[in-house]
Order: structure tokens, then sequence, then C-alpha cells
């Protein structure tokens, strides 16, 4: 058997690998480009915006906004990764979690679109 074909589809094959593996890796992942609304107080409650990300812990999620991420404590079902919602809740810096990830927010309301 000769080496010639194998050295032809290797030198095929090899840019063609690393040209997919060098593609951006979150074509699917929703836009980041959302419109930034600021955050919201209201009797001790805040109110953010911005798109729900499946944490780094399995069964986390946290909102991502412009500058910061919320961990997101009892969530409603609605909010998957990928969606951008309205969330309103209440912070607890000193909630002590498992995810590891964002400033938790017990979340009291959150509508998605």
């Amino acid at each position: 058997m000769s080496m010639r074909p194998r050295s032809v589809r290797a030198a095929l094959c090899g840019p063609a690998l690393l040209a997919a593996l060098a593609a951006p890796a979150g074509c699917a992942e929703a836009p980041t480009n959302f419109p930034v609304a600021p955050v919201q107080v209201q009797n001790g409650e805040v109110t953010v915006r911005g798109v729900v990300r499946s944490g780094v812990e399995q069964g986390c999620l946290v909102l991502a906004t412009a500058d910061r991420e919320y961990l997101l404590v009892h969530p409603p079902s609605t909010l998957r990764p990928g969606v951008t919602a309205v969330v309103r809740g209440r912070i607890e810096t000193g909630m002590v979690t498992t995810c590891m990830q964002g400033t938790p927010l017990v979340v009291s309301e959150a509508h998605t679109g």
C-alpha cells in the first residue's frame, strides 16, 4: 500500500480541521447586544435585563448584563439559556451557593423577551 494517498488526505484534511476548530464556538448562542436598561431599585428589589446563560456548575443559571452577572436563585422554568429576560428580585450578597458565579439574585418575577 502506498503512503501517497494518505499524505494527500492528511494535507487536505488537516487545514480543514484547523479551520473548523478555529471557527467561533458560540454561533448558536443568543446575541449579547441587547438594549441595556439601568438597574432599577424599588422596595429593596432590583429589576435587571440581560441574557440567561448556563452557569459554570450544572443546574445553575446566570443573567448576564452589560456589566455583571447575577446568579438566578429560584428562577421560573421560563428562564432558559439563550433567552433575553427582565428579572425582578432581591440581591443576597452574603448567600452561600454551590454555583460560585455571579451575584445571587432571589427571583420574585421574570419575563422573557
